[in-house]
């Protein structure tokens, strides 16, 4: 069984229109329908919201489809390598890097500390 027939499985088990899954998930109706038709996939976020209101676990609901299980894979081989380069940013700068990032920050700064002295001369 692929995702799409089993969301629509699932939502007409719950007794919910295609309008109600989509309240309920904050996406349009269009997205609901093209999931359902296979057009396209919810993302893995909404995925985990449906496993939750369905109450069935995410490898019931993405199991048979294959499609998809590539999708998925595909997609988070690729993030760890996104993490890793961003890895940086979640550190404190040095002083050295501030420096390098920051150094027109000392035109300004030189121009204010020359005029103050200017003032008091």
């Amino acid at each position: 069984m692929n995702i799409g027939k089993k969301i629509k499985e699932e939502r007409e088990l719950s007794g919910w229109s295609q309008d109600e899954l989509a309240d309920k998930l904050h996406v349009t109706r269009q997205s609901v329908s093209k999931w359902e038709i296979g057009k396209s996939y919810p993302g893995i976020d909404i995925l985990v919201q449906m496993s939750d209101l369905f109450d069935i676990s995410l490898d019931e609901l993405i199991k048979g489809d294959k499609e998809l299980k590539k999708t998925i894979i595909e997609t988070y081989r690729e993030e760890p390598l996104n993490r890793n380069q961003n890895h940086d940013r979640d550190r404190p700068m040095n002083g050295w890097e501030f420096a390098s990032h920051y150094w027109w920050l000392a035109f300004p700064l030189f121009g204010m500390i020359i005029a103050i002295l200017r003032l008091y001369t």
